[in-house]
C-alpha cells in the first residue's frame, strides 16, 4: 500500500567482540542475504540457544536508544566492541543511506553517524530514524493507563518487567469513541478492534465492553466471545494474551507516530520481535506472517524464531542462521533454501543443526535394525531381537514401513557393494 512517507529500514547490522560474537560478522537484512540486494520486508534469525539472536536485536535498539544503553551488555569479556548499522529509505536511489557506529572501549561508549548521502528530501513530516519497535520474549498487557508515559518502544527487550499498552483500556477507548463520533471511519481506535477481531476470528466471535456482574458500578470491561462462552481479556490463554499484548501495542505506536494518515497501520516502521512463535499453536504458527504482512504492509519485520512451521510460512523472508564455532558465533552464508519443503524436511536441513522427526530412541531402533539386515548371517538372539524392531517399527507411517526401510537398506547395500 503506498504512503508519502519513505521507508527507513534495516540492511546490516555488523558485531565485533559483541556478547557471543567474536571477530567480525555482519548479517544483511535484504532480500538475497547481500550487500547490495534490497531490503527485505521480512527477516528470520534461527540459532541455537545462546547464540546471540537476542543480541542481534538489542544491537540494532542503539539506533533508537543510542549511547544512552549500558555498555556492559554487550562488550565481550572487556575487549573493545563494535556495532555498526546500515539502513536504507527504501528507494534505492542514494544506496546506504546511513551508517551508525557504536563503539564500546574499555574507557566507556561513545558513538558515530556517517552519511554516505541525503535519508530522504528534508520535508515538514519527514522522519529520517525508522518508526522502532522491540518485543521480548517476555511481553505482557500493561494494567497501567494509555496515557501514561511509555517507557521507551525497545524497553521491553531489555527489561521483562517492562509491560506493554494496556489492551482493554485502548478497546473500551475505542468504544467509547464510536459512541461519540458516530462514525466508526473517523474512530482510528477502532482499527485496532478490527485487528484483532480479524486475526482471532476462528477462535472470537466477537469483542464486547460491559461491566461486571459482580461490580455493577466499576469501570467497563472488554469481554471476548468464544465457542466455550464470554472470558475476560485476563482469563484468554497465554498465546492469545501475548499475542494482542504486542500487537495492540505496536498498532498504537503507529496511530501514535502518524496522527495525521488516514491509513496509520500501512505506514513504515520496523518491528523486533524476540521468539515470535512464542506459546504460539502451530495453525497460528503458520498464519502470523500473512497475517502481520497484510495488517502492516510498510512495516519491516526482524524476528528471532526455533520454530520450523515459522520458516516454512516465511515463503520470501530473508533466512538469517546463526551458528556456534568454538567459542564464538558465525553467521552461516551457505544455508539451504528450504522453500516448498515438508515440515520435518526443515527439522532435519542445517537450519535447525539436522534435527530428526523421530525420536531418538526409534532413531537407535532403526540404526541397529538396518545394521542387523546388513549382516549375511544372524545367531538366534539376533534374529530375536530383529524381529521385535521389526515389530515395533511397524507402526510407523507408510513412507517409513518395514518394506520402504528394507528396500532403502537394498539401495544402501547396492551402493556399498558398487563402491
Amino acid at each position: 500500500m503506498a504512503t508519502k512517507n519513505p521507508r527507513v529500514w534495516f540492511k546490516s547490522i555488523s558485531l565485533e567482540n559483541v556478547r557471543s560474537f567474536g571477530t567480525k560478522q555482519t548479517i544483511y537484512f535484504t532480500e538475497d542475504g547481500t550487500e547490495t540486494g534490497k531490503a527485505a520486508q521480512w527477516n528470520v534469525i534461527l540459532g541455537d540457544n545462546g547464540t546471540g539472536k537476542t543480541t542481534v536485536l538489542k544491537g540494532l535498539c542503539l539506533l533508537e536508544m543510542g549511547v544512552n544503553v549500558s555498555p556492559h551488555w554487550y562488550s565481550r569479556g572487556g575487549m573493545d566492541a563494535k556495532i555498526a548499522i546500515v539502513k536504507s529509505d527504501g528507494r534505492n536511489i542514494y544506496g546506504d543511506q546511513i551508517r551508525l557506529v557504536v563503539y564500546t572501549t574499555r574507557d566507556g561508549q561513545y558513538s558515530e553517524t556517517k552519511n554516505d548521502g541525503p535519508i530522504v528530501e528534508k520535508g515538514e513530516n519527514c522522519h529520517e530514524t525508522p518508526f522502532l519497535s522491540a518485543y521480548g520474549a517476555s511481553r505482557r498487557i500493561s494494567t497501567r493507563g494509555i496515557t501514561e508515559e511509555r517507557l521507551g518502544r525497545v524497553a521491553n527487550l531489555f527489561d521483562d518487567g517492562v509491560p506493554l499498552v494496556n489492551a482493554e483500556e485502548l478497546l473500551i477507548l475505542a468504544d467509547y469513541s464510536d459512541l461519540k463520533q458516530g462514525d466508526e471511519s473517523k474512530n482510528r481506535y477502532s482499527l485496532i478492534a478490527g485487528m484483532l477481531n480479524k486475526l482471532l476470528a476462528h477462535e472470537i466471535t466477537g469483542i464486547e465492553i460491559t461491566t461486571s456482574p459482580i461490580m455493577r458500578f466499576g469501570p467497563p470491561r472488554v469481554l471476548f466471545h468464544t465457542h466455550y462462552g464470554k472470558v475476560w481479556l485476563h482469563e484468554l490463554s497465554l498465546g492469545y494474551k501475548t499475542l494482542i499484548a504486542w500487537m495492540v501495542d505496536f498498532a498504537k505506536g503507529l496511530l501514535d507516530r502518524y496522527p495525521d494518515s488516514t491509513d496509520p497501520l500501512a505506514e513504515p516502521a520496523v518491528c523486533l520481535v524476540d521468539e515470535i512463535d512464542l506459546h504460539l499453536h502451530p495453525k497460528f504458527q503458520r498464519t502470523i506472517i500473512k497475517f502481520l504482512t497484510e495488517t502492516f504492509p510498510n512495516t519491516q519485520f526482524i524476528v528471532t524464531a526455533h520454530s520450523p512451521l515459522i520458516v516454512q510460512s516465511a515463503e520470501d523472508a530473508n533466512i538469517v542462521v546463526l551458528r556456534r564455532e568454538g567459542n564464538e558465533t558465525v553467521v552461516d552464508s551457505n544455508r539451504t533454501d528450504v522453500h516448498n519443503w515438508r515440515i520435518d524436511q526443515i527439522l532435519s536441513s542445517d537450519l535447525f543443526g539436522g534435527i530428526s522427526g523421530r525420536s531418538h530412541e526409534v532413531e537407535e531402533k532403526i540404526r541397529r535394525r538396518r545394521t542387523l539386515l546388513r549382516k549375511n548371517e544372524l545367531i538366534a538372539s539376533e534374529k530375536t531381537e530383529l524381529a521385535t524392531l521389526e515389530q515395533e517399527l511397524g507402526n510407523l507411517p507408510v513412507s517409513e514401513s518395514r518394506e520402504a526401510l528394507k528396500a532403502l537398506d537394498i539401495i544402501n547395500q547396492s551402493l556399498i557393494s558398487q563402491s
